[in-house]
């Protein structure tokens, strides 16, 4: 477990220490230079021959980490340059030998970085899933096991499959998780050299984990009852994780807490009183019964809404309550005012499904915690399920600290330098680009409203399609990908819909998406990971158009569809929508949409101070997210400690 648990300021001064040392050109440098001339001895290297070097290198990596263990090294960096330029050198041979191409240079430079312990910022398209093999083999020949972390089981098990020979020439195992397999299954698959998975399932597995030694921090499951032996234990220690895509997992999947829950599935007993409430909350009027805080959702009854709520003095002893009775109705409320049908949410086989904010992406076993999840059941009028009871949590920053060695790579690291360095003690470094970028970026369009924005983006899509260059519109929400859809098929025009859980077919879809008049209109992330490769006809149109149909919240969102375009080289173009009634703009900038009424029309389209303020808005929204994060982690860490105070002083463990 790493030492001083909660410290901002030592973890800071570890991110600076490491990003000295990654970013001395020189040193990067001669780091390449010297695994490429090491690899040269082996070239045409037996399978044997490179395996018998995989065991050479597990002897000098044990007795490094022995040594480093008591302190007993004279030169620890030495000794640690000297094994990445080995390894370096028995990786790049065996891509060679599986794939029959050769790693560039800016490739070895992630790996190189991510092998430090930091996180690699490597554009769309410059190769980060071979990057991530040098070091996954590196940190693996101790022999204590790697996680190599995604954000979904699509991706792990893409990757896993498509690098297996390569570890498997080197003599190292690797497996996937399965998901909702046997834990014995997991447990097998945890004993491989190198694990690929989703974040969520390294989570949960450690949660069963804890609970089955009886942790005192996750004391509300009854332990005696369900406690294991040691030795069942699903994981090992947590040693290493390389994390692909590593902003989404640790940063915008960590405003939620993993819980490890359990639920009868059946109808709730209080279904009535949820139903009653969804009525009261329709008839109740926002600043005259209610005040609500939209940054946070969060909503506030005045003493009107408090009298109204109470009118019928039943509720408030009602025998179904298992919550005060105006919460109930403060749940309602917050449905009618943030969660959207198609945007926050879906409706599917008569379920609520949770839609994924920053990617798109529809959750099948996820649901809201608290009767928030019931609360949408009963307006969207369906069967209300019992409420989940929680067995254990834990925030997603406190998890991936437990590991020894946390790394990464992403195309979006900037705008998070401080949040990587402050809560995990990680550097970010940009990789330079192999191939100068030849994107086109089109100014803004900007239009009053929504329905004007989507005739003004098909209008582009068919000027594009005409020529017979392929356009990607990228959507924020499933019900922004409908209206476009909409927009699209009223000119007549054919395109592909992706809107959905990632799986093989969406992948298939999108990778077709640089094909010559092909479009293609999916939520901001769809596919994320797939390669988008242009045929010879749309490259010499001028390759991929990208429509980004409103600025995220998140700018690094914005910048990752727009990198889907225009990648290693390749040309292309991207133009960003907006309206007065996007999102970012109602939300948390009213004061553009005022501006934006009150222009007339030649000046929407030349307003540079508008550009400015919506970066503004970007960035209060992430510093209010980078907020709510550090108060769940410091939440988190408080309430652990308590609960293993109080397990302590009780002798349950």
């Amino acid at each position: 477990m790493i030492a001083s648990f909660w410290n901002p300021t030592s973890r800071a001064k570890q991110a600076e220490v490491t990003a000295r040392r990654i970013r001395s050109e020189d040193w990067v440098r001669q780091q390449i230079t010297a695994a490429r001339q090491r690899s040269l001895a082996l070239k045409h290297a037996s399978v044997d021959a490179l395996v018998s070097h995989t065991n050479r290198l597990r002897l000098a990596a044990r007795e490094q980490h022995r040594q480093a263990h008591q302190h007993l090294a004279a030169s620890q960096a030495s000794a640690s340059e000297e094994l990445f330029t080995s390894a370096a050198a028995a990786v790049i041979e065996s891509i060679r030998q599986t794939f029959g191409i050769e790693l560039f240079d800016v490739q070895l430079h992630a790996g190189l970085v991510i092998a430090s312990d930091a996180v690699a910022e490597m554009q769309t398209g410059e190769g980060k899933t071979l990057s991530g093999v040098l070091p996954a083999y590196l940190k693996s020949l101790t022999g204590r096991g790697v996680h190599v972390i995604t954000p979904n089981a699509y991706l792990a098990q893409r990757d896993q499959e498509k690098l297996d020979p390569v570890f498997s020439r080197l003599g190292v195992t690797t497996a996937i998780l399965k998901e909702q397999a046997d834990p014995s299954v997991n447990r097998q698959a945890y004993q491989a050299d190198v694990t690929y998975g989703p974040a969520h399932a390294f989570g949960f597995d450690y949660l069963r984990d804890q609970i089955s030694i009886g942790d005192g921090s996750f004391s509300l499951y009854d332990r005696i009852r369900n406690r294991l032996h040691t030795s069942e234990k699903i994981q090992r220690p947590l040693h290493a994780a390389i994390i692909d895509e590593i902003d989404n997992v640790l940063i915008d999947d960590a405003v939620s807490p993993l819980i490890l829950s359990s639920g009868s599935g059946q109808q709730a007993t209080d279904a009535e009183l949820h139903r009653i409430a969804c009525v009261v909350a329709k008839r109740l009027e926002l600043d005259c019964h209610y005040v609500v805080d939209a940054s946070q959702r969060v909503v506030h009854l005045t003493e009107s809404g408090f009298q109204t709520v109470y009118k019928n003095r039943q509720m408030a002893v009602h025998p179904q309550l298992v919550r005060p009775w105006h919460e109930y109705v403060m749940l309602a409320i917050r449905i009618k005012e943030f969660y959207r049908r198609d945007v926050d949410y879906v409706v599917s086989d008569r379920r609520i499904k949770i839609v994924d904010g920053s990617t798109g992406r529809i959750f099948d076993d996820r649901t809201w915690s608290g009767g928030l999840h019931q609360a949408a059941e009963a307006t969207e009028r369906l069967p209300i399920t019992a409420e989940t009871r929680s067995l254990a949590r834990i925030t997603r920053q406190r998890f991936f600290r437990y590991y020894e060695s946390i790394a990464g790579m992403t195309g979006t690291a900037r705008g998070c330098e401080h949040e990587f360095a402050s809560v995990y003690g990680l550097a970010v470094q940009p990789i330079p680009l192999r191939i100068a970028t030849r994107r086109v970026m089109h100014p803004d369009c900007i239009t009053r409203t929504m329905a004007e924005k989507w005739q003004a983006i098909a209008e582009e899509t068919h000027q594009l399609h005409e020529l017979g260059r392929p356009v990607l519109i990228g959507t924020s929400a499933i019900s922004e990908s409908m209206s476009v859809a909409d927009a699209l098929e009223q000119r007549g025009l054919t395109f592909a819909l992706l809107n959905g859980v990632q799986d093989a077919d969406e992948a298939s879809v999108i990778r077709m998406a640089g094909k010559t008049r092909a479009i293609t209109v999916a939520t901001n992330l769809a596919g994320r990971g797939t390669d988008i490769a242009l045929d010879c006809v749309s490259r010499e149109l001028g390759g991929l158009h990208v429509i980004v149909t409103q600025r995220s919240g998140l700018a690094r969102v914005d910048r990752q569809l727009i990198g889907r375009g225009a990648r290693c080289g390749d040309p292309g173009s991207a133009r960003i929508y907006l309206s007065a009634e996007d999102d970012l703009i109602r939300l948390h900038a009213p004061w553009i949409a005022r501006s934006l009424v009150r222009s007339s029309l030649s000046d929407l389209h030349a307003m540079p101070k508008i550009q400015r303020q919506l970066k503004t808005a970007q960035s209060n929204q992430q510093r209010r997210e980078a907020g709510l994060r550090l108060r769940l982690l410091k939440q988190d860490n408080e309430t652990a400690t308590l609960l293993r105070r109080h397990a302590h002083r009780s002798g349950s463990y």
